[in-house]
């Protein structure tokens, strides 16, 4: 067969029924194979749009989709997605057309060999898990499906491949390609020894607080966290990212924490004396810059199974669990036994009591407008009754969102652009969730600045009839940006 129906038989093997992409030249014939295996074409009006509705679908799946674009200009407008891809863990595969090899390998110190060629390897290497050009038979048949191993294991990621138009077209006999097995961290004496501690330390704690991350929706151990919670009777506050990792509406929940976060969320952290850390990488927006007064007077556990981002913490941590949340959470519920939590009732009694309040969201009685908080009262009223997905774009309303809404796993879900922050998620997004749970009503809830990032994939949303409903709060301005400027 050629290399190209080889792509697209990986593709079923890898179950994908569908693709995402803005056509052209240099992926022809991968289209071309796609269309062949009976492999659905989603074509979108930018392959930044394409990529978006991708990364939407591989996050509430966990499973990596593919995005397919062609060479120079193609690449470079799918570089912010595959940033939020790295940045935000989330597992995707890359397909990028590319000149021939004749081109690419020759005259290798001029600036251009070929019509749109850019470096792709070297522009994508730093912000994804693997780039690599497919320059000959042996390195696509080895590289196509590993592409997809790589990319969910471990920390999720996106991988790239760069696809000359040459090797497309190429014939291959097809071998069974063996991957050596994936490194096992040890769960040794000494894990387990100090599981055991950790949960003696949590156990007896006062103040105990759960810090969920985006790695906990990732794991889907959801069960799991109210196994922990009860086990140390703890207060439970998300990262900006694993909102939706917990019963927002839960009694213990305090919230999300962070510069945009709730104030009973970042006073439980900042009072605690033992806080568990589960899949957070604790960014400076979670931590702020005074990282000494993040969590002063306490313990730290996190786990992690990056081991990059525990060697490399922006605050000090104690204990740090280099291991898949599942296997922590399973040792830990077999070296729990009987035991019995006394923490402080009257620290969590005040904690909600602040969150019940909400005195930092408090109406400004200077403007004749409708505040944010009260759309989102409304909203809260008909999401909470319903299967839905909430996608935001970048900005206040991103924030209002996630503040006053209402998420819980499996049923109230929020999408939204965490480490690189960008504005144009949104729409995108919202229409591969629509695509992805049709069961699932999708609210984009979007700003006048973000939303004109990919306006141009309204189009996309009127050809597909979809159900989803666009809240756009319009106050004339970049909000975010705009009062930096008036406090600066």
């Amino acid at each position: 067969m050629l290399i190209s129906d080889y792509f697209a038989e990986t593709l079923v093997k890898e179950g994908i029924d569908r693709v995402y992409l803005y056509p052209g030249g240099t992926i022809a014939p991968l289209v071309t194979a796609c269309l062949k295996k009976k492999i659905q074409i989603e074509i979108f009006k930018n392959e930044q749009g394409a990529a978006y509705a991708a990364l939407a679908h591989a996050r509430l799946t966990g499973m990596p989709q593919v995005v397919m674009v062609t060479s120079g200009p193609g690449v470079t407008n799918t570089i912010s997605p595959i940033a939020d891809a790295f940045y935000d863990s989330t597992p995707l595969i890359v397909v990028t057309g590319q000149v021939g090899t004749n081109d690419l390998l020759s005259r290798t110190s001029v600036r251009q060999r070929g019509f749109q060629e850019v470096p792709t390897t070297k522009l994508t290497e730093c912000i994804s898990k693997r780039a690599t050009c497919l320059i000959n038979l042996e390195l696509a048949l080895k590289e196509i499906p590993l592409a997809f191993k790589i990319s969910k294991e471990g920390r999720f990621g996106p991988v790239i491949l760069d696809f000359p138009m040459n090797i497309q077209r190429l014939d291959c006999e097809i071998k069974k390609v063996e991957f050596p097995p994936a490194k096992i961290v040890s769960e040794s004496k000494k894990i387990e020894s100090d599981i055991k501690k950790i949960i003696r330390l949590g156990c007896n704690s006062q103040k105990p607080v759960i810090l969920l991350g985006q790695g906990v929706i990732n794991s889907g151990i959801y069960d799991e966290i109210n196994i922990l919670k009860n086990l140390f009777d703890a207060v439970v506050v998300t990262s900006f990212l694993g909102i939706s990792s917990f019963d927002t509406n839960d009694n213990s929940y305090a919230g999300y924490i962070g510069h945009t976060g709730h104030l009973s969320a970042n006073q439980a952290v900042h009072e605690c004396d033992f806080l568990l850390v589960l899949g957070s990488r604790l960014d400076v927006r979670q931590t702020g810059t005074l990282v000494e007064s993040f969590v002063p007077k306490g313990i730290v556990v996190s786990v992690n199974n990056d081991l990059t981002e525990l060697d490399n913490p922006r605050v000090d941590i104690d204990w740090k669990i280099n291991l898949d949340l599942k296997k922590f959470c399973n040792l830990v519920k077999q070296n729990a036994n009987i035991q019995t939590s006394f923490s402080d009732k009257n620290w969590k009694k005040k904690i909600y009591h602040l969150k019940n309040s909400q005195i930092e969201d408090m109406p400004s009685n200077k403007s004749s407008y409708i505040q944010p908080k009260e759309v989102m009262k409304k909203l809260f009223n008909i999401i909470i009754l319903q299967k839905t997905v909430v996608v935001t774009g970048v900005g206040c309303h991103q924030h209002w969102a996630a503040r006053h809404l209402p998420f819980k796993p499996k049923t109230n879900l929020f999408l939204s652009s965490g480490g690189h922050g960008t504005m144009g998620y949104d729409l995108p997004s919202a229409i591969g969730a629509a695509m992805t749970l049709n069961n699932f009503r999708v609210f984009c809830i979007v700003g006048d600045g973000s939303l004109l990032m990919n306006i141009q994939e309204l189009a996309s949303l009127s050809e597909r009839n979809l159900d989803v409903k666009i809240i756009l709060m319009n106050n004339n301005r970049l909000g975010i940006v705009s009062q930096f400027q008036k406090i600066t």
